[in-house]
């Protein structure tokens, strides 16, 4: 029998974070931190080619060198283990295909800085230094330079193996694109062109591998989003049971997606500890972080409309270049761009055509935004354009077109099912937090000036919980809960934090339902010998699956202690509720959780009379809203939320030298109920910076071999503190009622609003609507030699 609790008191609050002030106080240990002293380090010898052949490998000269233990070459590692398989398999019938699975390269190098060489050494200096010393003889090939050409019929294969360099294509179709654009009033066309950026998180990758001899077992300690799937990929490489490695992740400076599973130096600390009978640490230098791109996409659109505005549809051919294919998922993320269209507007007839192909570049690394902020950019560049053609207001042309909250839940083209929404009140909400109208005043007074004023407005769907077949593990997450003799409670769960305080939001949850405080809840994370097999981090997966799997793993806790309480007060359990650490009855007696424990534990035939101990209790949650049975169209639903936001920026265009300073942010924010208000904000603006720095400044650069240009933070550049005013935030709710708790998710709202009103806004200050040809980051070289060569100066 379930126990109702009489108290709701943490989940809408903002409570100090949990071990907020060792963070504040740098008391916080990171990976690095871990290092065991006398540790092996791990220095890496890359590739300088796009594409080459080893010819020849000489090791001496760094052998001889003071501190060397060892110099490995990617033929001594595929001796002795296996390629690392993918986290994502490759959809039919592609399924089986091989990837770039060996973490030095063997034979051949397929990018310009791929690992071919790992020096091992008794410090990291000394290793860089050997790594110098490695001379290696290549053959330059010809490689793939752009997806483009990676798809001409003469193209080279970048993959042995594969008989093309299509990696995937996805094709979504409703109504009769052709027929309406013919009908159609009014029709725009468009491009947008994504060049590739990465997330800069301020702690690079991190790895320690430490194999224990005598119990032939291996810890690997390090930046783990995904902990489960690393033991997996790491276990089946080494070729060894799962249950002989244990995967720890301890705080993270920041994991944005870039820290999830599949990087070639989980495996390369592993094996060469294995090989080396000591501990083996790698920590990426900021160069090598910068290497790993992702985003860089090209998207032509059409969109057509009646004369008063009604959008009746819209058209979207795309090609994603993700470079080689690794075991990290980040490929797949173009496939999710395709799926989000036509976002928050109802558009009956829709066409996309979505093509990802290999190149001769690094693999794509996950990032924030999954692709789905490449969609909602093209999307809002098309209202956009199309606004500026029917001299409309955009706001207004939004809101005749965006879905009403009557029309939800609804499905979308691709067969992902929105939940809930209020589209129109948060884009009038964010009129008035924005100050829309006296704006557009301000804008409207430079029009003809050197120092020009614009006004951009993005709307973003951001579908949240992904749960895809096929990817280890997939759509659940399971929390196991407990209560010691003394009554202390301990949670332990299959997600991790990537630094965001989601564990607060799991504290803050349990507490609701034992009468607890979350500062009384403790919460572990992140180790796969201690809790159960989860995701980690990804897609909002912490709170929106771990939370109602803690929830219910909670309640189930409870009602085991209600029963004690009926034993020990002689009373009903159903007239026992919880608060303040207590078990209450209606005439004012009451039992301390820690009396009850400790009496189930020291007196179980009396106290726990019918109750099954230990107080421990294990639930596992899995959505509703994810459908895996293909639909009329052969289409599944792989997401199980739709937060959403609408953004309004204002800056400022010198149109003598391209700079633009970014002048006001606003946004509204619908993630459903939010367990922990602060978080979410604090969240939201992250992911807001982290947009606009998309749309001014970031941007990686190579040089014609493929290397690198960008390799440091004077090179790519980063929104700093002073580059941003105060972000104004507001919030709305609309439970989604799929989900237990109504909530949607966080974990990556905000950056596609913000990526679009930024774009927007520098297109309307050049004029209005913008050019027709979009290339992001619109950096001031860019707008000086493709956009404002003909403006006043």
């Amino acid at each position: 029998m379930t126990v109702e609790n009489s108290t709701k008191t943490w989940i809408g609050s903002s409570p100090t974070r949990l071990n907020g002030l060792a963070y504040t106080k740098g008391q916080v240990r990171y990976s690095a931190d871990l290092i065991p002293a006398g540790s092996l380090h791990v220095a890496l010898v890359r590739s300088p080619f796009r594409r080459a052949a080893i010819k020849t490998i000489s090791k001496d000269r760094a052998l001889e060198m003071e501190g060397v233990v060892a110099v490995v070459d990617g033929a001594e590692i595929a001796a002795v283990s296996d390629p690392v398989p993918p986290a994502f398999p490759f959809p039919p019938p592609n399924t089986g295909r091989p990837v770039l699975g060996h973490c030095l390269a063997v034979e051949l190098t397929s990018y310009a800085g791929q690992a071919v060489v790992a020096v091992v050494a008794k410090s990291p200096h000394a290793a860089e230094a050997a790594a110098e010393r490695v001379e290696i003889d290549y053959e330059e090939l010809v490689g793939v330079e752009t997806a483009e050409e990676g798809l001409l019929p003469s193209s080279p294969i970048v993959h042995e193996g594969w008989t093309s360099n299509v990696v995937g294509e996805d094709r979504i179709f409703a109504g009769d694109t052709e027929l309406a654009f013919r009908q159609a009033d009014v029709v725009v066309e468009g491009e947008v062109e994504v060049r590739p950026s990465t997330v800069a998180a301020m702690e690079p990758i991190c790895y320690i591998g430490s194999w224990d001899v005598q119990q032939q077992r291996l810890t690997v300690t390090g930046t783990f989003q995904n902990p489960h799937t690393s033991r997996w990929q790491i276990a089946t490489a080494l070729r060894v049971d799962e249950t002989d490695v244990r995967v720890v992740a301890p705080a993270m400076g920041g994991g944005f997606g870039f820290k999830m599973a599949g990087h070639p130096e989980e495996f390369l600390v592993s094996v060469l500890s294995r090989m080396l009978g000591q501990p083996v640490a790698y920590v990426e230098n900021r160069r090598d972080t910068l290497a790993g791109h992702c985003r860089e996409q090209r998207h032509r659109f059409k969109i057509a409309s009646t004369r008063d505005g009604r959008i009746t549809a819209f058209e979207d051919v795309f090609i994603a270049d993700v470079g080689v294919v690794g075991p990290c998922n980040g490929w797949t993320m173009p496939l999710v761009t395709g799926t989000v269209f036509p976002t928050v507007y109802h558009i009956p007839n829709v066409s996309i055509r979505g093509t990802v192909a290999a190149s001769n570049k690094a693999p794509w690394r996950p990032i924030r935004g999954y692709g789905k902020e490449i969609a909602n950019l093209v999307m809002e560049r098309s209202i956009e354009t199309l606004a500026a053609k029917l001299e409309i207001d955009p706001v207004e042309l939004r809101l005749r077109n965006v879905h009403p909250p009557e029309a939800l839940p609804r499905p979308l083209p691709s067969g992902l099912n929105v939940d809930s929404g209020d589209y129109p009140t948060a884009l009038r909400e964010l009129k008035a937090l924005f100050g829309y109208d006296q704006w557009c005043k301000r804008r409207d007074d430079t029009r003809t000036s050197e120092i020009r004023i614009g006004v951009g407005v993005g709307v973003e769907l951001t579908p949240e919980g992904g749960a895809r077949p096929g990817a280890f593990p997939s759509g659940f997450e399971t929390a196991s809960i407990r209560m010691s003799p003394t009554g202390k409670v301990e949670i332990s769960i299959g997600v991790t934090s990537p630094g965001s305080g989601n564990e607060t939001g799991l504290a803050q949850i349990v507490a609701d339902v034992m009468g607890l405080r979350p500062d009384e809840i403790r919460v572990r994370q992140g180790d796969t010998d201690t809790v159960p097999v989860g995701t980690g981090n990804a897609s909002s997966r912490a709170i929106l699956y771990g939370g109602p799997a803690a929830h219910l793993a909670a309640v189930d806790l409870r009602d085991k202690l209600a029963i004690c309480a009926s034993n020990l007060l002689s009373v009903d359990v159903a007239e026992v509720s919880f608060e303040g650490g207590y078990a209450i009855v209606a005439d004012g007696r009451k039992a301390s959780l820690a009396e009850l424990a400790f009496g189930a534990h020291t007196r179980p035939f009396t106290v726990a009379k019918g109750v099954q101990l230990p107080l421990e209790a294990t639930r596992s949650y899995q959505p509703s809203n994810v459908r895996v049975a293909p639909d009329a169209n052969g289409r599944i639903a792989t997401y199980s939320s739709f937060p959403y936001s609408a953004h309004a920026v204002a800056v400022e265009l010198d149109t003598g030298t391209g700079h633009v300073k970014v002048l006001d942010i606003a946004t509204v924010h619908d993630c459903g109920v939010m367990i922990n208000p602060t978080l979410v904000t604090e969240q939201l603006k992250g992911a807001i910076a982290m947009g606009i720095g998309a749309a001014l400044w970031e941007e990686l650069k190579h040089d014609a071999h493929g290397l690198l240009l960008t390799d440091r933070f004077k090179s790519y550049l980063l929104p700093r503190a002073t580059d941003l005013p105060t972000i104004k935030v507001g919030h709305m709710c609309t439970p989604s009622p799929f989900h237990p708790l109504g909530l949607k998710g966080a974990g990556e709202s905000g950056l596609a609003g913000a990526l679009a009103a930024a774009i927007n806004a520098v297109s309307d200050a050049m004029k209005p609507g913008g050019a027709t040809l979009t290339v992001v980051p619109m950096t001031p070289p860019r707008l000086l030699d493709q956009v404002l060569p003909d403006a006043s100066r």
